[in-house]
């Protein structure tokens, strides 16, 4: 997706969010397509990227760990301008959060990137926190780095 496209496309859920509230931009959020892992691109069971694709490594949350919202996503990349997209998952594949954040350098040289999503969930459940680079040409899934997680409601 040009980053133009994306930029608009966030601005306008973040005006619902301001101006018509949390549900609404949580519906805008549930109607766009999950994201389609590339074949080339897959984790490793213990949630970082194969050995043949380092393009993106997460660094928090790992593996195993329980979060609660606000969740801290921090990590490296090498991606199209720096942009990562970040996505939480629960047991049942609903997505309970959905953000980006930018790397310190874009493409052709690896950047740090952090930032925090919040999230809700009545009951502790398995999760997944997904950490990809859109596509710019037809804005697929590449690179996927899941992390599975146990998702905690607040205190």
């Amino acid at each position: 997706m040009p980053s133009v496209v994306r930029f608009v496309v966030v601005l306008a859920l973040l005006t619902v969010a301001c101006n018509a509230g949390v549900d609404e931009a949580s519906d805008a959020l549930e109607s766009r397509p999950p994201p389609t892992p590339s074949p080339s691109a897959s984790a490793s069971p213990s949630g970082s990227p194969s050995p043949t694709d380092d393009t993106i490594e997460v660094t928090t949350p790992q593996p195993g760990d329980e979060i609660r919202s606000p969740v801290q996503i921090s990590g490296e990349a090498e991606v199209f301008e720096g942009t990562v997209t970040i996505r939480i998952v629960d047991a049942s594949d609903r997505e309970l959060a959905a953000g980006f954040a930018t790397a310190t350098c874009g493409s052709g040289c690896r950047g740090s990137f952090s930032t925090e999503l919040f999230f809700f969930t009545e009951l502790a459940q398995s999760g997944t926190v997904e950490v990809f680079e859109e596509s710019a040409e037809d804005g697929s899934a590449l690179h996927v780095v899941s992390i599975p997680v146990t998702l905690v409601p607040g205190t």
